[in-house]
């Protein structure tokens, strides 16, 4: 969540690691502008969004898993892929 990046103008978002821009700290389709880190991107940010979902979020993620009403979808793959999963779901 800290390695997020964007540029407010065209919503271009970046991350640091994983797609970097090209110059550091500027957004690839407008080289002259810098990018943005949002506010709550922060370290401290995320430490009360990580603490809020262990507290509030997963409790219930766990009780729909055990009572066998949780699907699972895999998002990392292609579009279709996931189209298709979500078809066989429903």
């Amino acid at each position: 969540m800290t390695v997020r990046r964007k540029f407010s103008v065209c919503g271009e978002i970046y991350n640091i690691y994983f797609k970097p821009p090209i110059k550091e700290n500027f957004c690839d389709l407008h080289p002259a502008e810098q990018l943005e880190q949002r506010a709550d991107d922060t370290e401290e940010k995320a430490k009360v969004r990580l603490a809020t979902y262990e507290e509030q979020t997963k409790p219930l993620l766990d009780y729909y898993e055990n009572t066998e009403r949780l699907k699972k979808v895999d998002g990392t793959v292609d579009s279709e892929t996931i189209y298709g999963q979500l078809e066989k779901l429903i």
